[in-house]
């Protein structure tokens, strides 16, 4: 009888299991340039669902931590190239990139502020 009720406790914590969120890390180049882009583009992913988003503007690199119930990567990527910007997996929405301020355009970098 024990053994019934593990067994039966065993695969009821099994199957609550397969329901249940995951929060995923992923990480992906994003072609942005300068600063500002950097402020866009986490702003754009400051949402229900991702617990963070840092974009780091040598590396080129985005790391993100989301949920993945509520989104997919494909659906982050198209967050990103929605607001005009270019990632490994996507091209940018390019009536976007061309209302992009000149410095966040693709080879605009000459137009950023320099660092500080």
């Amino acid at each position: 009888m024990k053994t019934t009720k593990y067994v039966m406790l065993t695969l009821l914590i099994a199957v609550s299991q397969l329901g249940m969120a995951k929060s995923v890390v992923t990480e992906f180049k994003v072609k942005g340039q300068c600063g500002e882009c950097k402020s866009r583009i986490e702003k754009a992913l400051d949402l229900p669902g991702i617990s963070f988003a840092t974009w780091d503007v040598d590396s080129k690199v985005i790391t993100i931590r989301y949920n993945d119930k509520r989104f997919s990567e494909a659906q982050i990527h198209t967050i990103i190239n929605e607001l005009g910007y270019a990632t490994d997996k996507q091209q940018a929405n390019k009536t976007a990139e061309d209302a992009l301020p000149k410095c966040c355009r693709p080879g605009g970098a000459k137009h950023c502020e320099p660092k500080e």
